[in-house]
């Protein structure tokens, strides 16, 4: 991709560039173990209020038929009773499944019940009665879209029946004749989840000794009624155009007796030989799915794995994934240098485990049979060495579901010690986003101390971080300051340092994550004295319970020699318009602006315009790659110093599309460190390169960022900058760098 000249970051100096580093490596140990916080921005909050989709709850389909209401007989009239073994409703829409691939989506539920009376001489006192259907009971060529569909988006549990009242019979003969087939439409009001709506069915039917034959077809929209339109990041997307059919046989009760059962749906054929669940694929389930998908994890908001029966309900949907490489989740393409700790599974694996799903989800094990996590990829845990724990609980309030709590935290470090990993165990972890660590001195510990306790309860309310006076200052950093000046780090009198964060991010969790050992025989040095903030995003969607989080740390004395480890985070400005012909009121730019400031803090408006600045750039020339819902950016920075390359990552929220780090762009012998064609907000992991690779200062990384409004349909328009929300985006990379320097590593 051809980029406009840009500005460069060239290598900073003295006690400038010791405040930058300081300042820019939080964001890699925060992201050091897989998943970055961004996924508790929008996935998360939905863990703490959905039942896990394989649970007694959604698995446990009574197939029967709905009550409907029986018409009266009037005088000329034949009364029709709907037959359910005969008849059905279903729904068509189009689906793209991993960004690319478009096909239509089809499913039908035949629990539908309902009367409708004919009068053949006088057609035009023909009634329809309330139909019922059971949308628990629809089913597709796939469980697990099945499942997700009628946890999260119908809600089915709590709303399994839909309703068609009140119908309005248009365009009838003069009379009808047995044998004879007629067209006409039907207006009614559809009621979904106890949303109403009215719509307007096309219908050819005819009747024949007794029995009415229909076919009645509409065309809505699934938001009209908050099921849609569907988006799970990175694997489906639907329109919101849906087709609702019912093909009705409905018989005359007087003349023939109505079925009041229906058959649990047939399933698909079974291959005779499929491989074994227990000596196969449990195997490969636990080694690369039950980690993440155990109850109370990250992966447990699509799809719970405790036992072989919530394998074998979702069988279909996990052959599907499989198959297409979307699970288990690595989204990095292989044009990028090579990844340790690939989750990619062997083209053998993929194939026992899709032919274990086209034999149908066959067990060889009691269903209850537990599915316990083997020991993944990513190697030894680190050791539990000191374990700090909130001093008290803390439960916040409904009136505050975002609430952002810090609370001190002390090691009781009496010698120089190196932290080299550390593992959070949240307290109560349905109600918390994220943990954020950050590494102060003994005076902000101090000051946190005094603070916290200010308003009755533990700790103190902080959404922008602790904010701790000292911070400049800092605690001692993990490398050496560089030499030279500060050429590159401003224009314009803007200081890019502002645009990196808080100081002292050293760690954080987000449910799904493993425990962290930084790589490379690396860590952070603790000066007696020093301690930690705990930083907890709670959400709450139901009362809150306390909370009594603890933080444990794998620690080494400060005389080891331990390397020093810098974060380089290169930041690129975002400018995403609205669709043409968007009136939202935040579609203009300085509208946006001003909200990021109100919601975020005046950093909310003025990172953009110091990112345009930094990547000389303007919004006008970002804003015209905007083409039919996407929009790109890129930034180049320079290496800010000689050493080996250990680890790369990038960042977007859910309308990013591809994500490219590339070192030496455009050059013969240029590297690409990162592609993520497909970009995928659930996943966003951090990348350990398999061999380190060294960089000399100097040299040119460029970062690539595009986004598609398609991906996130249900977004309200609003023009898109760089700023935290995650209706808001970001174009965003670090990479970890051992500097060759390590003469004086570790001096404040």
């Amino acid at each position: 991709m051809s980029t406009p000249p840009v500005t460069e970051i060239g290598p900073s100096s003295g006690s400038g560039g010791g405040r930058f580093r300081r300042l820019s490596r939080h964001w890699w140990f925060w992201l050091a173990s897989g998943v970055i916080v961004a996924i508790a921005a929008v996935a998360v909050y939905v863990w703490s209020v959905v039942h896990p989709l394989t649970s007694a709850k959604y698995q446990n389909i009574a197939y029967t038929v709905p009550g409907a209401p029986h018409l009266s007989p009037q005088p000329g009239s034949t009364i029709y009773r709907i037959d359910p073994t005969r008849s059905e409703l279903s729904y068509s829409v189009r689906e793209k499944f991993l960004g690319h691939s478009t096909s239509t989506a089809v499913g039908k539920t035949n629990g539908i019940a309902g009367d409708l009376s004919v009068d053949h001489a006088n057609p035009s006192a023909s009634r329809v009665g309330e139909i019922v259907a059971n949308v628990e009971e629809l089913h597709s060529d796939n469980n697990l879209r099945d499942a997700k569909i009628r946890a999260e988006y119908l809600q089915s549990h709590d709303y399994p029946l839909v309703t068609m009242t009140d119908s309005v019979l248009r365009g009838l003969p003069a009379s009808i004749v047995d044998g004879q087939t007629y067209h006409f439409t039907m207006q009614g009001r559809l009621l979904v989840k106890q949303r109403p709506g009215q719509v307007v069915w096309d219908v050819t039917a005819s009747t024949s000794n007794g029995k009415l034959t229909a076919v009645a077809t509409a065309h809505t929209k699934m938001s009209r009624f908050g099921v849609g339109p569907i988006s799970v990041a990175g694997l489906v997307s639907t329109s919101d155009d849906v087709t609702l059919t019912m093909h009705l046989t409905a018989i005359d009760p007087a003349k023939f007796a109505v079925p009041t059962t229906i058959p649990t749906p047939t399933e698909k054929a079974k291959q005779s030989h499929g491989p074994s669940f227990k000596n196969v694929v449990m195997p490969l389930l636990q080694a690369n799915c039950a980690s993440c998908h155990k109850p109370g994890e990250v992966g447990a908001v699509h799809w719970t794995l405790a036992t072989a029966g919530d394998a074998a309900a979702v069988s279909d949907g996990i052959g599907t994934v499989v198959n297409d490489g979307y699970m288990p989740p690595w989204p990095a393409s292989d044009k990028g240098l090579a990844l340790a700790h690939s989750k990619k599974l062997s083209s053998k694996q993929v194939k026992e485990i899709v032919d274990w799903a086209n034999a149908g989800g066959q067990l060889d094990v009691a269903a209850s049979t537990r599915v316990k996590p083997t020991q993944g990829p990513a190697g030894t845990p680190p050791r539990d060495d000191v374990t700090m724990k909130m001093p008290q609980a803390y439960t916040g309030s409904l009136s505050n579901p975002n609430d952002y709590r810090c609370f001190v935290l002390d090691p009781h470090f009496t010698a120089p010690t190196y932290v080299t990993g550390y593992q959070v165990t949240p307290g109560h972890r349905t109600e918390i986003h994220h943990v954020q660590i950050f590494h102060i001195n003994a005076a902000q510990a101090a000051a946190g101390n005094q603070r916290s306790g200010s308003d009755g309860q533990p700790g103190w309310s902080c959404y922008t971080g602790p904010l701790l006076p000292g911070g400049d200052r800092g605690p001692s950093t993990s490398v050496s300051p560089r030499s030279g000046n500060d050429k590159g780090r401003r224009r314009g009198g803007f200081d890019i340092s502002r645009l990196v964060g808080q100081p002292g991010l050293i760690a954080g969790w987000v449910p799904g994550q493993d425990p962290v050992v930084y790589p490379e025989h690396s860590g952070i040095l603790f000066q007696p004295g020093d301690a930690v903030v705990l930083q907890i995003h709670y959400h709450y969607a139901q009362p809150p319970v306390p909370d009594q989080s603890t933080v444990s740390l794998q620690t080494d004395p400060g005389t080891d020699k331990i390397k020093g480890l810098e974060i380089v985070n290169p930041l690129g400005p975002v400018e995403i318009p609205c669709d043409p012909g968007a009136t939202a009121p935040l579609c203009n730019r300085s509208a946006a602006l001003a909200d990021d400031a109100h919601l975020y803090g005046p950093a909310g408006s003025f990172i953009e315009p110091g990112l345009l600045l930094l990547c000389n750039r303007t919004a006008e020339q970002l804003a015209a790659t905007y083409h039919d819902g996407v929009a790109t950016s890129s930034c180049d920075s320079k290496v800010p110093e000689s050493g080996q390359i250990v680890s790369v990552m990038g960042h977007m929220h859910t309308l990013g599309k591809s994500f490219r780090l590339t070192l030496n762009p455009d050059a013969p012998d240029q590297q690409v460190l990162l592609d993520i064609p497909n970009w995928n907000f659930d996943w966003q992991m951090n990348y350990q390169l398999q061999k380190p690779l060294h960089v000399t200062a100097g040299q040119t990384v460029r970062m690539e960022c595009s986004w598609d409004r398609s991906l996130d349909p249900n977004r309200p328009q609003k023009y898109i900058v760089f700023a935290e929300g995650t209706e808001d985006e970001m174009c965003f990379s670090t990479y970890a760098l051992i500097p060759d320097n390590q003469n004086i590593q570790n001096q404040g």
